[in-house]
């Protein structure tokens, strides 16, 4: 099923620039506090079990120039839950779905997103960030199970981009962490039944290209430490299952 441009749905959460805390449909919850100029945001929520949330009464959004745009989408008993602790720092941008995939997960601008209409939820994100001009995109599906996929995320330095894909039934896990600049990281993790975990620490004093796939039906498992200390750069490619 293809979903209509956000320009058409999406709708600018006013009160988060006044700390309010949103409910939207029943079981579906929203709590965000945000300082600083120029956030845009736009949340939609589809079904129920969906919750966007601060870690704790610490955590915090600053950022002058943020644009952050979510889709839950959720059937099931399973709960979709986005956590926010410390997102600081300024042009960050973030394209966030649990539930479904994005047609396009490069770009900035289409926002434009499917789903299979039978989602089973129990997807879970943590991120915190520091640095500026970060770009992230996210999405997490299965097919009915409640068994969900967890992703976590820790950026600091700037001009990072982060690409992730966890999809089909079976728990898949992720920890990225990112110290550095220019890194460019594209994860994958497919395939119905199987449990995959990687967990990627990427550092350094210059960049580093990373793809890292894990397919399959069978159980795959990664951990990956980069510090790149080459001037041109440094370029991982891993693939595990087909």
């Amino acid at each position: 099923m293809k979903i209509a441009t956000v320009e058409k749905r999406i709708f600018w959460i006013l009160a988060l620039c006044l700390g309010w805390s949103l409910t939207v449909l029943a079981d579906n919850e929203i709590t965000i506090e945000q300082t600083g100029d120029s956030l845009e945001i736009g949340i939609d929520q589809i079904g129920v079990n969906n919750k966007i949330q601060m870690l704790d009464a610490s955590s915090y959004i600053n950022a002058a120039s943020l644009g952050i745009y979510m889709v839950q989408y959720n059937t099931t008993t399973g709960i979709n839950t986005i956590t926010f602790d410390e997102v600081s720092g300024t042009g960050n941008k973030m394209k966030l779905i649990q539930g479904g995939g994005w047609d396009d997960i490069t770009s900035e601008t289409n926002l434009d997103w499917n789903r299979d209409d039978y989602e089973g939820g129990g997807h879970e994100i943590d991120i915190t960030m520091y640095g500026d001009y970060n770009k992230m995109a996210v999405q997490q599906t299965n097919q009915g199970s409640t068994s969900g996929h967890d992703f976590g995320l820790h950026l600091a330095g700037d001009y990072n981009e982060v690409k992730i894909k966890q999809q089909s039934n079976g728990g898949k896990s992720l920890d990225l962490t990112i110290y550095n600049d220019y890194n460019d990281v594209f994860v994958r993790q497919h395939g119905s039944g199987a449990t995959h975990t990687a967990n990627i620490t990427l550092d350094g004093l210059y960049g580093t290209d990373l793809i890292l796939k894990q397919l399959g039906t069978t159980s795959q498992s990664y951990t990956l430490a980069i510090d790149c200390l080459n001037p041109s750069g440094c370029t991982t490619n891993v693939t595990q299952g087909n």
